[in-house]
């Protein structure tokens, strides 16, 4: 049943006669005329707010229609009819009488000017319908220009529409829009900044255009920090196992990028079914040592070694030798290379998550995770298909041998860095000394010279020298590790945090009236350590946040707790950092951010 204000009955009954009769009438002081000369309305911009972040099954809100109206202008009366909010009950939400407010007095009238709220009160039943959801609405009204000629022109229906979440019964809902429904100046609207954002909002719309956009962002992820590590390895592999041939050095791609595509589709699709982390997977120091493990053995094959370590089965199959058997191996890379790059595309996999999670569509959520692995891999398509084509270049001789045994070298530096947050830092250190020196001295470092020597060999021979140093540094390092450059952590005080003390940091908060800065982490979280090493420890930040109470929740292993706190904060990955006052969330992000972005974010929230 339609919800509107009581009084609109009455006189809308006779508001088309009036209209009707002040047209017949041309009466240039109460209707806009429709010719060329006379003035035209300026509209009422309409945007519905809700008063909490989504409405509980069982739980009440209220939703806002807030009309804009210029300067110089006013609505005519709620009295006359014409300025009305219609709305219908759906999805489980009753939808009370509108609330107008009062209005101001003009001539002998009252009439109403600026930002004009009309509050909706909405009671959701326990069996309204949970997930995103957009629901349309009309306002009416008639608006009356106050200078020059003053008149009123014709009044206008407008829909709108009102993006809503309807969650669980239980869950916790924070407010939101308080500057709208306080009276505060309203800002204007914005287009939603960030890949996460626009692509929340093709979500909520159930667009078609979020395959697109989740294309899209996949394009984009593959251009992250994250990423780059995985380039070399691409080419490393893919360019030594085309042997030589650009059209099977494009199929290799192929295979590799959908091999990217099945780690993130299973894996996101595992993660939201059983509410597992993104990210608890592919951070784990096991999967690291896998991955690296991988690597390494295929940049031993990439040298020749292979056939000591292997039977010669399974050489062919990573190798890729003559037979179908060959694919196997750029599928594995491809899924391995997928976990490597999973820290920098998390947020944009939690977005698709969250979404996932809310609506139940399994089948939906994986074809946009299948969708955004693809542009993920559009980067490696190219570059591998490239990486074949140099291959195809030489038509004979030892260049050939000389570009696979780089290839080699370059899996095995992929390995180690695999292995960086896994290892301690003195044998992480002495690895890259081990893999730097060795690599200098079958390249080369300290054969002869000869008469016959090109300079090109001369700077190659001072190339592979200078190698050889940072071998040596890197190894002098791993034994006296603040002999060289210093522990630059240790130069900067650590911020003091409240570890898994939800309870008492809240209360605390509450009571001193304090921003709560909340951090959610794990141990295998690459991401989550970047946060501590680049952001927190940087001294601008430091003392931005000195006076928040400061909150971190430790997710790295799963327990009843840290379901409770999944559920109750909803997390769906990590890092997850929220700032709020009290109970009220003010904002949140996920991944990492960089401390210059942390502070305009502090900025943005007056915090």
């Amino acid at each position: 049943m339609s919800k509107f204000n009581g009084k609109r009955n009455y006189m809308s009954r006779f508001a088309p006669f009036l209209i009707a009769l002040a047209i017949c009438l041309g009466g240039s002081t109460v209707f806009a005329q429709d010719d060329a000369g006379g003035p035209t309305s300026p509209g009422v911009a309409i945007r519905a707010y809700w008063s909490t972040n989504a409405v509980a099954a069982g739980g009440s809100s209220e939703l806002g229609l807030l009309f804009s109206v210029p300067p110089k202008h006013h609505i005519t009366d709620v009295e006359f009819g014409l300025f009305f909010v219609e709305i219908a009950d759906t999805l489980g939400l009753d939808f009370g009488d509108p609330i107008f407010p009062k209005g101001e007095p003009f001539q002998d009238e009252v009439c109403y000017r600026g930002d004009v709220l009309v509050r909706v009160p909405v009671t959701a039943s326990a069996q309204a319908i949970v997930g995103n959801h957009i629901i349309s609405l009309s306002g009416g009204y008639q608006i009356c220009q106050e200078y020059g000629q003053e008149v009123c022109f014709l009044p206008e229906d407008k829909v709108v529409t009102a993006q809503t979440e309807i969650v669980p019964s239980g869950t916790q809902v924070v407010a939101a829009n308080e500057r709208i429904f306080t009276g505060g100046k309203v800002a204007e609207p914005e287009e939603p900044k960030g890949l996460e954002a626009r692509l929340m909002a093709a979500l909520a719309k159930g667009s078609w255009t979020a395959f697109f956009v989740a294309f899209l962002g996949g394009i984009l992820a593959s251009f992250t920090p994250c990423v780059y590590p995985v380039i070399p390895i691409t080419i490393g592999y893919i360019g030594g196992a085309s042997a030589g041939k650009p059209l099977r050095g494009l199929a290799l791609s192929l295979i590799f990028s959908l091999g990217i595509a099945i780690v993130y589709s299973s894996l996101g699709l595992f993660a939201a079914a059983t509410g597992t982390l993104f990210g608890s997977i592919s951070g784990s120091p096991v999967v690291n040592i896998i991955i690296a493990l991988v690597f390494g053995m295929m940049g031993i094959s990439m040298l020749g070694a292979f056939d000591i370590a292997l039977p010669s089965a399974l050489q062919t199959a990573l190798v890729g030798g003559s037979t179908k058997k060959g694919f196997f191996g750029p599928l594995l890379l491809g899924m391995a290379s997928g976990l490597v790059m999973a820290p920098c595309v998390g947020p944009v996999i939690v977005a698709l998550l969250a979404w996932v999670a809310q609506t139940g569509d399994l089948f939906y959520g994986w074809a946009l995770l299948f969708t955004f692995s693809i542009g993920l891999g559009l980067l490696f398509l190219v570059i591998g298909t490239f990486a074949g084509a140099i291959q195809a270049l030489p038509r004979a001789g030892s260049w050939m041998e000389v570009v696979k045994k780089g290839f080699g070298w370059v899996l095995l530096a992929g390995a180690l860095y695999m292995l960086r947050l896994t290892l301690p830092e003195s044998i992480y250190f002495a690895s890259w000394a081990v893999l730097l020196i060795t690599f200098s001295v079958f390249s080369g470092a300290f054969d002869p010279l000869t008469e016959d020597t090109t300079p090109k060999q001369r700077i190659g021979k001072a190339l592979t020298l200078i190698i050889f140093l940072i071998g040596g540094i890197f190894l002098f390092k791993s034994f006296y590790p603040n002999a060289i450059g210093g522990n630059v952590a240790a130069s900067h005080s650590e911020l003091e945090w409240m570890v898994n003390k939800e309870e008492q940091a809240i209360d605390q908060a509450t009571s001193s009236g304090k921003t709560v800065l909340i951090d959610v982490y794990a141990d295998w979280c690459v991401a989550c350590v970047e946060l501590d090493e680049k952001t927190w420890i940087v001294p601008s930040v430091q003392n931005r946040v000195d006076d928040f109470v400061r909150l971190k929740l430790d997710f790295t292993k799963e327990t009843p707790w840290v379901a409770e706190m999944k559920k109750k904060y909803r997390i769906t990955g990590m890092p997850t950092v929220i700032l709020q006052e009290g109970d009220r969330e003010i904002t949140r992000f996920t991944g990492f951010k960089p401390a210059e972005e942390f502070i305009a974010l502090l900025d943005q929230h007056n915090l």
